[in-house]
């Protein structure tokens, strides 16, 4: 499975390098932008990095795909302003260090979301065209970590009755996360585009400012 995910980047520049190949017809089918909502449906790629933090604690994150979907709208043939939800859920083996100096590892699954809104500015008025991107949002993670020694809640349900269930709270922690983009984008008609890009987010927590890499294969349907 990790294999079918390192291929996705090369999958992508695949799905592009073969739409330009397509007759120079479908390129022409491009009309103007300007006052056109569109929808997004992203497919992102990250793949695996690594994290130092305090008293020499680290984590690894394994690669993995994440999903979302977004609006965007074009003010011109050339500025776009929207909003994205994304969200993944990546494995980790990290390095925890007691406050005696011990070390041990632990291993888990880190979920987590965004929603940002966004800037893009294409290069050219339709058809192939290069663009650029920044945005500024929140980034919520749910690193699945026990902080509690959990509990049970009842609540009535109007199937089933009166359900009770354990739970455990997790460490969790939502921080501004800030975005920039470069890619290329192809208007295979009118109605759909692809657009593939390298994306950087920073995210910005108290004790440091991660920096996730990824690459996005975005399907685009003008409304």
């Amino acid at each position: 499975m990790k294999s079918i995910f390192r291929m996705f980047p090369i999958v992508a520049v695949g799905v592009l390098a073969g739409a330009l190949m397509l007759p120079s017809s479908a390129q022409a089918q491009g009309r103007s932008r300007a006052g056109s909502w569109e929808f997004l449906l992203p497919v992102i790629y990250s793949p695996s990095t690594s994290f130092n933090g305090e008293g020499g604690s680290s984590a690894d994150l394994n690669s993995d795909l994440g999903f979302g979907f977004g609006f965007g709208y074009n003010l011109n043939n050339h500025l776009q302003l929207g909003g994205l939800i994304t969200w993944s859920s990546r494995s980790y083996n990290a390095t925890l260090v007691d406050t005696d100096g011990t070390t041990r590892k632990a291993n888990g699954t880190l979920d987590s979301s965004t929603l940002a809104f966004n800037a893009t500015y294409y290069f050219m008025p339709s058809g192939f065209t290069p663009f650029v991107s920044g945005g500024i949002g929140s980034t919520f993670i749910d690193t699945n970590i026990p902080t509690g020694q959990g509990g049970t809640a009842c609540w009535w349900d109007p199937w089933y009755g009166q359900v009770c269930d354990t739970y455990t709270t997790t460490k969790t922690q939502t921080a501004f996360s800030y975005t920039a983009a470069v890619g290329v984008r192809l208007e295979l008609s009118r109605q759909f585009s692809l657009q593939g890009s390298y994306n950087r987010m920073w995210i910005d927590y108290s004790k440091g400012k991660p920096e996730i890499d990824g690459w996005k294969l975005d399907l685009v349907f003008r409304m």
